[in-house]
């Protein structure tokens, strides 16, 4: 997903079988981008990718089945870091609109990579964050992730997640894709040190 995206894991309370799986994004306002569609197999991974795209920003999801899935159990969901800070509520109302269709709990992804840049300074996981797995500390950072499905509580940014506090800063922003598409925008615009820059904040 890269640097550039803010990421979410969305895990819904019962699987959703694969064959209701373009219905339930369409009803809460997401496309399918069909030409980005792979199909499962019994060898090969399948995909399926849905935007909602609007004048508050560009929200991204994926849904990953591997072969032998016939639910999908979660999915991620992003935007990117350049984007107005109207992406969040946007954001958050596909989450609700999910959430009275089929239950879900949401977990940010950017909380977890928070916690553990630091355990990577005082040397407790590895550089791509490894050392932790099985453990009591990695069961209570993977609790720390869940979050309510409420902006206003998002935007509070009580664990003062640099990536966070910049697009909630955002009052004008790109509607852009997240990845490749954002990283080549903030080459060409000059916006490295803004954009990127959150990294040095954290390390």
């Amino acid at each position: 997903m890269g640097l550039e995206s803010y990421l979410f894991i969305v895990e819904f309370k019962m699987p959703v079988p694969e064959l209701e799986i373009l219905g339930l994004f369409d009803s809460i306002g997401m496309t399918h981008l069909a030409n980005r569609h792979t199909i499962r197999t019994e060898n090969d991974y399948g995909s399926y990718f849905f935007e909602l795209r609007s004048d508050k920003g560009l929200t991204e999801a994926h849904c990953v089945l591997r072969p032998t899935d016939m639910t999908l159990s979660e999915f991620s969901i992003r935007f990117s870091v350049i984007s107005p800070k109207t992406v969040i509520d946007q954001t958050f109302h596909l989450f609700e609109r999910l959430n009275v269709i089929k239950p879900i709990d949401i977990y940010d992804s950017e909380i977890r990579n928070h916690i553990k840049r630091k355990l990577r300074n005082e040397g407790k996981v590895d550089r791509w964050f490894k050392g932790l797995e099985g453990t009591a500390e990695e069961d209570k950072i993977n609790k720390m992730c869940y979050i309510p499905i409420d902006s206003n509580v998002f935007m509070q940014n009580k664990l003062g997640i640099a990536k966070r506090e910049l697009v909630c800063k955002n009052d004008s922003g790109e509607i852009i894709e997240g990845g490749p598409a954002t990283s080549i925008l903030i080459r060409k615009k000059g916006l490295f040190d803004k954009y990127i820059g959150w990294i040095t904040k954290e390390l």
